[in-house]
């Protein structure tokens, strides 16, 4: 429950903070130019003030938040879709399409150490560093100053309410880092993950990190399953994690009518879920695949792996290019895509599934080349 309520809060502040920055920005071009003032000058100051704003935030993040158990698991640079996605110790670092000034956290919540008086704290230190750039920037004068000041206080408002999302939803904590060791070690080794995660304390949360091992693991049905029953369903996550092992498990001919039916539901919901999930994920490629369209699979899967997001759903983008080129029988391509998928993520049971597709696949197609008659029997 508090899980849910916790993204109701985000789609809250989400949405408060995309109305109020273009107003800001809006009435600061208005009233400039309603005064007879510098246009030029007070719409790059509002731009400054924006990007402003947004490095004031991260950099509050990385050194004054974290004395208030304020945690950023991982950071985004520029704007756009991902084209890269680094793992990494504390949760790594993401390149975007476009490369401007905008560094942004990955995944942020509290550290589960620190007690909520110095959570409380963290509000009126960041007002008070949001404050001091705007004041800093009012410093430059001129009709340029005065534009980035304001929309450099409009920005903090976002991560204000964000603050406070956190300090009042109990489920606003930081992910285990046993966990998170789990999650990292998935993007390079199944076995070691599976390990790691079976040494968890009895009655440990998992959630979708252990879900994700099945998957990988291959062991689709348990997923299925296990997904069915859950209802932690706010955020879409498990919409798209269940809908992949339906389609995974259709791949080994072990789905019926059902699961078929249960993979189109998900997959509408899926479509539904934030971007930042669906992001370089292979499920409009399986879909295709279900549909019969081959073709419109291969678009899909060479889109979703040239996202460059993390090395597991990359891999699993080739490893479905792969069998989108199988099925509409381009066997050199579909071994190219296979390999890879190899190179790119850690060796899955999907990957040994598929291997074994194409080798058999071929070796069909040497023994009806050898039953063929030449031309002299013919």
């Amino acid at each position: 429950m508090g899980g849910e309520q916790l993204i109701r809060r985000w789609k809250l502040v989400d949405r408060v903070h995309r109305t109020v920055v273009p107003v800001a920005l809006l009435g600061v071009l208005w009233w400039y130019l309603r005064s007879g003032a510098d246009q030029w000058q007070a719409e790059t100051g509002a731009v400054a003030g924006l990007y402003a704003a947004g490095l004031l935030w991260a950099g509050y993040l990385a050194g004054p938040g974290r004395w208030f158990g304020l945690r950023a698991d991982g950071w985004s640079f520029g704007l756009g879709a991902p084209v890269r996605t680094v793992p990494g110790p504390r949760g790594g670092w993401q390149l975007r399409r476009f490369p401007l000034p905008v560094v942004r956290p990955l995944l942020l919540g509290t550290d589960p150490a620190s007690g909520p008086g110095r959570l409380l704290l963290a509000l009126p230190a960041y007002l008070g560093v949001a404050a001091l750039g705007g004041w800093l920037l009012d410093l430059a004068g001129g009709d340029f100053g005065p534009s980035a000041a304001v929309v450099c206080l409009a920005g903090a408002v976002g991560p204000a309410l964000t603050l406070v999302v956190l300090r009042t939803t109990p489920a606003a904590t930081r992910l285990d880092p046993a966990l998170q060791e789990v999650a990292r070690t998935l993007q390079r080794d199944v076995a070691e993950a599976r390990r790691l995660l079976d040494a968890l304390p009895p009655g440990s949360a998992t959630g979708g990190i252990g879900l994700g091992v099945l998957l990988a693991e291959g062991r689709y049905r348990e997923l299925a399953d296990r997904a069915a029953e859950s209802t932690a369903r706010a955020d879409g996550a498990l919409d798209l994690l269940q809908a992949r092992a339906l389609a995974y498990l259709d791949e080994t001919g072990a789905a019926d009518d059902a699961d078929r039916a249960a993979f189109r539901t998900l997959y509408r919901a899926a479509r539904r879920a934030p971007r930042s999930l669906r992001t370089g994920s292979d499920l409009p490629a399986l879909y295709e695949l279900a549909e019969n369209h081959p073709g419109l699979a291969i678009d899909e899967a060479r889109s979703a792996a040239a996202v460059g997001s993390t090395p597991l759903r990359r891999g699993a983008a080739y490893a479905t290019l792969a069998l989108a080129f199988h099925r509409a029988g381009r066997p050199e391509e579909a071994r190219a895509a296979l390999e890879s998928a190899r190179r790119t993520g850690p060796a899955t049971a999907r990957l040994d599934f598929l291997t074994g597709l194409l080798a058999e696949a071929e070796a069909e197609a040497g023994a009806e080349a050898g039953a063929a008659p030449g031309p002299a029997s013919a």
